[in-house]
């Protein structure tokens, strides 16, 4: 069944010419005038039905099963196309049937809903066809390059084309917007006086001093985050002994680092991506290699039971937490992984086991407290964060049943935030809507909030900066610019300018803890918040 010319003109076209928002727009429209189409016309098999279920759940509109009619109509076609041995669809070639069964197990995933197929169909692919079956068949750069001209894949190109323009780059992107200011210059000059031809330095011993790859992919990003147009010549010099130095510290195995590999080569990550070049896109990837082969899941030996599962930690032979997986996707995504990539899904397993939700996908264990009694831990219901599931950095609250709850706090909830942002999640999904009340209720740039008064007032402001980054980094990836009815960026910018020493740097003088005893760490981290 082919368009009419009129809108076949329309969807036949990729990406428009044009700015950024023009793009969406008539992409936008595009999927609306397809989904009116084929909702008029019906589907004509299972795979057909599977992927305008999978159109519709990743299209802008974001339909769910309320939607009624547009999903019962569909759906009532995948089941009468299900098979004695679990595999979906009419086709005679099992090839065929294999890749429709994999877009049926696609859209229940994406539905939530009928378990127990889902469950009956896994198996089925695996015997069909091995692990490899079981990994999403929606993957926008392929779809977005669909040369069909039925409906169903005119569709399928046009919400492909508009993950990729709503996803990656446009969640990924460094507007270089507005002039830098003239307190933002301040620190930049004093960042640039504690380097030496590109690289920044930790101390090691007495009196010594070594360069460090994680200090100054951090510098480098602060520095880069000025506007290009406005560099100065002396910046830009210090921006290639800087890449040189960083390209020069690449390990074999593509990490930056033996100390806090995760970390440094994440920083790396996004330094070079802010500094593009053909040697930093092959280190940038190499780098993504090496992230990628540090993640806890089935080639590292962990099970989708165990408690870190889809994490990543400091190295990769440590438990996972949600700041180290934090910084791991954003790299990752800055490498060119989408929302769908497998090491994606897998994460949110652990970032829904580190949230304060509960039902399916919370997590329950023991600890041990200050005393030695043993206690059972359960997520609380605040819909923030913890360090890990059933940790917190911030305490514990007792609940009325004798077990205990993680604490949510700032620096973690908003890493948890920007962790779903970068995930793909619509703001109507459940876990990121309760991660954005916590943070509503919770907003202050006082301190980081969330910490239990009994830990005392200097525990308010540990990773103080860290803070400041991370909220502001989830908040624009998430496309808020208001929260708690206040514009965020003129809140930060004041307190930032405010909290400012006279040398130009900023330093957490209240709580040294996570290395924020460190100036150059601080400034670099207020640089990058303001860059947001």
């Amino acid at each position: 069944m082919l368009l009419s010319s009129p809108l076949l003109l329309v969807t036949a076209l990729l990406i428009p010419q044009g700015p950024r928002p023009t793009q969406i727009k008539l992409v936008k429209s595009r999927i609306d005038q397809l989904i009116l189409l084929i909702d008029k016309k019906g589907t004509g098999s299972v795979r057909e039905a599977a992927q305008y279920i999978c159109s519709l759940i990743h299209s802008h509109r974001h339909y769910s099963l309320e939607d009624g009619p547009l999903m019962r109509k569909p759906l009532a076609i995948i089941f009468r196309g299900r098979g004695p041995k679990g595999l979906f669809g009419k086709e005679t070639e099992l090839k065929e049937k294999i890749e429709t069964t994999r877009w049926v197990l696609e859209a229940l995933k994406l539905l939530d809903t009928e378990p127990l197929v889902q469950k009956e169909t896994r198996v089925a692919l695996l015997r069909a066809a091995g692990p490899e079956a079981l990994q999403s068949p929606f993957n926008p750069q392929k779809l977005s390059s669909l040369d069909g001209t039925d409906p169903i894949s005119l569709l399928l190109r046009a919400v492909g084309t508009y993950e990729l323009l709503t996803g990656k780059k446009k969640a990924l992107s460094r507007t270089e917007a507005g002039a830098f200011l003239p307190f933002q210059q301040k620190a930049l000059d004093w960042l640039l006086s504690q380097q030496k031809q590109g690289m920044w330095f930790i101390p090691i011993g007495k009196n010594k001093l070594v360069p460090d790859p994680g200090t100054t992919s951090l510098c480098l990003a602060a520095l880069a985050s000025k506007p290009s147009a406005q560099r100065n010549a002396h910046e830009k010099k210090i921006l290639e002994q800087g890449v040189t130095f960083l390209l020069k510290s690449q390990r074999k195995d593509g990490s930056f680092s033996p100390e806090l590999p995760n970390y440094v080569t994440c920083a790396a990550v996004l330094a070079l991506s802010a500094i593009p070049s053909k040697e930093a896109k092959v280190a940038i990837q190499k780098a993504k290699d090496f992230i990628l082969s540090i993640q806890n899941i089935e080639r590292n030996g962990y099970r989708p039971s165990d408690r870190d599962y889809g994490s990543i930690g400091y190295g990769g032979d440590r438990r996972g937490d949600v700041s180290n997986t934090q910084m791991a996707i954003e790299a990752l995504r800055l490498a060119g992984l989408t929302p769908q990539d497998e090491a994606i899904q897998k994460a949110l397993i652990f970032l829904r086991r580190s949230q304060n939700l509960g039902g399916p996908g919370s997590w329950k264990t023991t600890r041990k407290t200050e005393d030695g009694r043993k206690v059972p831990v359960r997520a609380g219901n605040d819909g923030g964060s913890a360090y890990y599931p059933g940790v917190s950095s911030a305490g514990y609250d007792d609940n009325s049943d004798g077990s205990q709850s993680p604490r949510s706090y700032g620096s973690m909830t908003y890493a948890l935030l920007k962790c779903y942002a970068l995930a793909g999640l619509p703001k109507s999904d459940l876990r990121l809507r309760s991660a954005l009340a916590w943070c509503t209720k919770n907003f202050t740039l006082d301190v980081n909030p969330g910490s239990k008064p009994s830990l005392g007032e200097k525990a308010k402001y540990q990773g103080l900066y860290y803070y400041y980054l991370t909220l502001a980094r989830a908040l624009s990836l998430a496309g808020i610019n208001k929260i708690a009815g206040q514009d965020w960026r003129k809140l930060l910018s004041a307190k930032l300018k405010s909290l400012q020493k006279k040398e130009g740097f900023w330093v957490n003088d209240r709580n040294s803890r996570w290395w924020e005893g460190s100036p150059t760490l601080c400034t670099a981290y207020a640089l990058l918040a303001l860059a947001q």
